[in-house]
């Protein structure tokens, strides 16, 4: 799976971008907390998870915002492994500094 790097900016664009190139599959964006009502809404083919909700579930493409946050220690390892996991496609993971 390609694994893409990048600012947390840049989110709407990504998504856009990938929707637009891509008539079918679902995209889910990772964080520690729901961010509807943010850069992002939650759509027919666009979710939003924490990494916990995302466990056993696969997406074509997987956004993780701030990955870092998802925990420190053997508990925040095994959020992001699962987190990164979920991506069938393509990888991004984007963080806020």
């Amino acid at each position: 799976v390609p694994v893409v790097h990048g600012s947390a900016s840049d989110l709407g664009s990504i998504l856009d971008t990938w929707l637009a190139a891509h008539a079918d599959g679902i995209a889910c964006v990772i964080g520690t907390h729901d961010i509807e009502g943010g850069t992002c809404r939650a759509t027919s083919r666009v979710r939003s998870l924490t990494p916990e909700l995302s466990k056993g579930l696969e997406f074509d493409l997987v956004v993780l915002i701030d990955p870092e946050a998802f925990g420190k220690g053997i508990e925040g390892a095994v959020d992001r492994y699962v987190a990164m996991t979920r991506a069938t496609q393509r990888l991004v993971i984007l963080t806020s500094s």
